[in-house]
C-alpha cells in the first residue's frame, strides 16, 4: 500500500506539490534575475540524458498524473511508458525543435523538482557545506554570468538546497515521497496509483487497500 488516504486528500496533495513548484521557480528566477545566470536558448541536454539519471519522487507527478487521467489521457502515456526501458529518455521529451522555447518538455508546467532546479541550486558537500551545481553548457555559453553567480555565491547569495526541497516533498507524502525512481518509472508508478485511486473512487470506495 502506498497510501491509504482519501481520494480528495489526493487532490490537497498535488496542490500542495505545484505550490511547492511555485516556491522553487520564484527562487530560481531570483538568482537568475541577480546574477544574470540563464539557461541557454532552446538547449535541451538535460533532457537528452538517460531516465537513469533523473531522479524523481512519485509524489511529484501527483499534479500531472490528475490532470492526464481527468483529460482522459493517461491510458495512451501508459501504454507508451510500458514499452519505454528506465535508461531511455523521458517519456515527455520532444526533441522536434517545434516545441516554444521551454526545452523540449511536452508538459513543462509539470515538470519535477530536479528539472527546475538543475544549474540553479546546490548540493551538500562531504564537509557539510552548499556547493553550487552549474551546469556545463552554461558554463560555457555564459562565462561571465557564472563569474558573477560565483561571485555572489561566495559574498553570501542563498541558493536553493535540492536535498532540502526533496524533504518537503517527503514531508507531503511520507510513502510515494520516500523514495526516487527513474523519471520514466516515476511517471508510470504515479499514473498507476492515480488510475487506481480514480478506479475505487467509481466504485464508491475512498480509500485503497
Amino acid at each position: 500500500m502506498i497510501s491509504g488516504l482519501s481520494f480528495d486528500d489526493l487532490y490537497q496533495k498535488a496542490s500542495e506539490v505545484l505550490k511547492l513548484y511555485d516556491v522553487v521557480d520564484k527562487a530560481v528566477e531570483d538568482i537568475q534575475m541577480e546574477t544574470g545566470l540563464r539557461c541557454l536558448p532552446s538547449c535541451r541536454e538535460c533532457c537528452k540524458t538517460s531516465g537513469d539519471s533523473i531522479q524523481v519522487t512519485i509524489t511529484e507527478f501527483l499534479p500531472l498524473s490528475l490532470r492526464l487521467w481527468n483529460e482522459g489521457r493517461a491510458d495512451d502515456l501508459l501504454r507508451r511508458l510500458e514499452d519505454v526501458p528506465d535508461s531511455d529518455r523521458c517519456i515527455l521529451f520532444e526533441g522536434s525543435g517545434e516545441i516554444r522555447n521551454e526545452g523540449g518538455c511536452t508538459e513543462y508546467a509539470f515538470r519535477p523538482l530536479i528539472c527546475r532546479l538543475f544549474g540553479f541550486s546546490g548540493v551538500i558537500d562531504r564537509l557539510g557545506r552548499v556547493a553550487p551545481v552549474i551546469c556545463k553548457y552554461v558554463k560555457t555559453g555564459y562565462p561571465l554570468s557564472v563569474e558573477r553567480f560565483t561571485e555572489k555565491f561566495s559574498s553570501g547569495l542563498e541558493i536553493p538546497v535540492f536535498s532540502d526541497y526533496l524533504k518537503r516533498v517527503q514531508g507531503i507524502d511520507p510513502h510515494m515521497g520516500s523514495r526516487t525512481y527513474s523519471i520514466n518509472s516515476a511517471l508510470r508508478k504515479a499514473l498507476e496509483y492515480v488510475g487506481m485511486r480514480f478506479y475505487y473512487s467509481s466504485k464508491g470506495f475512498d480509500r485503497t487497500a
